[in-house]
């Protein structure tokens, strides 16, 4: 019973896995590079929504450093998403329960602003496998996921100029 029990309150780390595996080996020659500027303008309304005027430049820069790790973990999503539906949606559960136990998350909701970019960092912590943890490819791995995950609008606030989540479209798809 104990074994069951432990199973159900941890989240299964084999989607995170196989996203750092993906992003470490051929991801480079699969992958199409979108241009950050020209793809920054889609989600700039969504930054601006979650945090104040003086974490903009920080968060942009945040976003522009990861960004080609952010591209790899859509593909992977949008081509494996079937295989790992259930591993995603464990680790998106995490990731939103504790968003909204956050200190600048006062009202405890999903759909509230980040406020802090330092959060991005600690929600990656959470869904990092245990002995991965000081690993800092899989630190980058797992930043990668969080900030798609806030892009495609699974915790922070939305707007509707927000472009559609990738969420809606492969939940539809048979």
């Amino acid at each position: 019973m104990h074994h069951y029990v432990n199973h159900l309150t941890q989240i299964d780390h084999s989607v995170v896995k196989a996203i750092f595996h993906f992003l470490n080996s051929g991801a480079k020659n699969i992958v199409a590079v979108v241009p950050f500027e020209k793809k920054f303008k889609t989600f700039s309304n969504k930054i601006k929504a979650n945090f104040i005027n003086n974490k903009l430049d920080e968060v942009k820069y945040i976003f522009y450093s990861n960004w080609f790790n952010i591209l790899c973990v859509e593909f992977f999503i949008r081509h494996h998403f079937k295989i790992y539906e259930q591993q995603l949606n464990a680790v998106i559960e995490k990731v939103r329960s504790n968003f909204k136990t956050l200190p600048a998350n006062f009202q405890g909701k999903v759909d509230f602003p980040v406020n802090d970019p330092a959060y991005f960092e600690k929600l990656s912590k959470l869904i990092i496998p245990k002995c991965q943890k000081n690993d800092p490819r899989y630190m980058l791995t797992a930043k990668a996921i969080i900030l798609f995950l806030f892009l495609n609008g699974k915790f922070g606030r939305t707007t509707p100029k927000d472009p559609p989540s990738i969420f809606n479209q492969l939940e539809k798809s048979p």
